[in-house]
């Protein structure tokens, strides 16, 4: 089942405010590891406390780096929600089309087993090109809907994995800081911590390569749609075909000519 435009919109929204959260992240990992360092044990009977401050710049310089990457590849996180509300007006456009093209078939039945005349048999030819131009709109709706769809649903997809990520990188960046946080854990708090984020980097880039790889693999729906476009089967020289219907309007017998009659048995 395809995700709707609102499930998107919490997604997007609590993407934002996890990256935001972690674009804090930095200030807590210092004042964490400057106060590790400032523990007399630490400072004064282990003196190591210049290495745990440098240490724990170097995390908070690499989840501030890797909160960048977040920054970056959030910029386009409300363009899913655009392509599924998109998709799903285009569903209602080749729903109706369709309808058009299905009543206008109904009524060239009607038309030819009923009436006779030379107006009727001009109304029943006229009515062809109408139903196959009908039936082309909505067959370039639904390749409209189709690629706007699969731009979304990989939008989302894309847009769920950043959040699991930053959701993940968070959980173990404040885990680091809470074992800084003992003094003696410190620095090996502060390797685990850079590891941390060397390996979410890895992940954010992954992601990013994989949504290009599914923006790729949908280029073929978007080629189909250009075809569709292009295809200028049932609109002559571009344009919906003429109807003409206006001659066709006399009803009448007393004239002589009658163009339009009913059938007899």
């Amino acid at each position: 089942m395809a995700p709707s435009a609102a499930q998107m919109e919490q997604v997007a929204q609590d993407l934002i405010d996890k990256v935001e959260e972690l674009g804090n992240l930095p200030a807590r990992i210092r004042e964490s590891f400057r106060d590790a360092a400032d523990m007399p044990i630490i400072r004064y009977v282990l003196r190591i406390g210049d290495e745990i401050i440098e240490i724990g710049n170097d995390f908070a310089d690499a989840i501030s780096r890797l909160w960048d990457k977040f920054v970056e590849a959030i910029e386009g996180v409300g363009a899913p929600v655009a392509f599924i509300s998109t998709s799903y007006d285009w569903v209602d456009v080749a729903k109706s089309m369709n309808t058009v093209a299905s009543d206008l078939e109904d009524t060239a039945v009607k038309v030819g087993g009923y009436w006779q005349g030379a107006a009727a048999e001009s109304y029943s030819d006229a009515i062809a090109p109408q139903r196959i131009a009908a039936a082309r709109m909505g067959s370039i709706a639904a390749a409209i809907r189709s690629a706007t769809l699969t731009l979304g649903v990989a939008g989302v997809t894309f847009y769920t994995s950043l959040l699991s990520i930053v959701i993940a990188v968070i959980v173990e960046a404040v885990a680091e800081c809470l074992t800084a946080g003992t003094g003696v854990g410190a620095i090996p708090a502060g390797i685990a911590g850079l590891i941390t984020a060397a390996k979410f980097a890895g992940l954010v880039t992954a992601s990013i390569s994989g949504i290009f790889t599914i923006i790729q693999s949908t280029m073929g729906q978007v080629q189909a749609v250009q075809l569709e476009l292009d295809n200028s089967q049932g609109f002559p020289l571009g344009h919906w075909p003429a109807t003409g219907a206006a001659d066709y309007t006399d009803a009448t017998v007393l004239d002589g000519d009658a163009d339009w009659s009913v059938k007899s048995g």
